[in-house]
């Protein structure tokens, strides 16, 4: 992958990417991910529970993109790539207790918690090509998948 001037910069102060990944009918579905990443240009990881859309999407269709904010504004890079599930030994290795504690207490089911993986995952993507580009006042951020 190319690299892209200030994209590495702009990643590194980035501490939340949107994550976009395609729903069973072809609709872009995008939210925020904690970003725990060094570069743009390596394979990057996110945490996650196990039973959630992205996950599911990701099954059925590994192509993502992940988006976050130039320097200048209205500019946001796109990263796509390639995303996979870490297998079971993966998630239990990398995980510590505290990556998804950030959940409202509302939103907490009973012995989420308890078993540090029960219902975990991680989230692997592989960067295949990036750009920069701009956002329109008004409108979403639109996938390039």
């Amino acid at each position: 992958m190319d690299k892209l001037e200030g994209m590495l910069e702009a990643f590194k102060g980035a501490k939340q990417v949107m994550l976009t990944t395609t729903g069973p009918g072809g609709e872009a579905r995008t939210r925020a991910m904690t970003n725990y990443n060094e570069s743009p240009y390596e394979p990057m990881w996110f945490p996650s529970f196990n039973e959630t859309r992205k996950v599911e999407d990701i099954r059925r269709n590994p192509a993502v993109v992940l988006s976050f904010p130039a320097e200048e504004e209205g500019r946001w890079y796109r990263v796509r790539g390639d995303a996979r599930l870490a297998h079971w030994e993966e998630v239990r290795r990398m995980w510590r207790w505290w990556l998804l504690e950030w959940l409202p207490e509302d939103e907490r089911r009973p012995l989420m918690f308890d078993d540090p993986f029960i219902n975990r995952a991680i989230i692997w993507v592989e960067p295949v090509d990036a750009e920069v580009g701009e956002r329109v006042e008004g409108e979403t951020l639109e996938p390039i998948i």
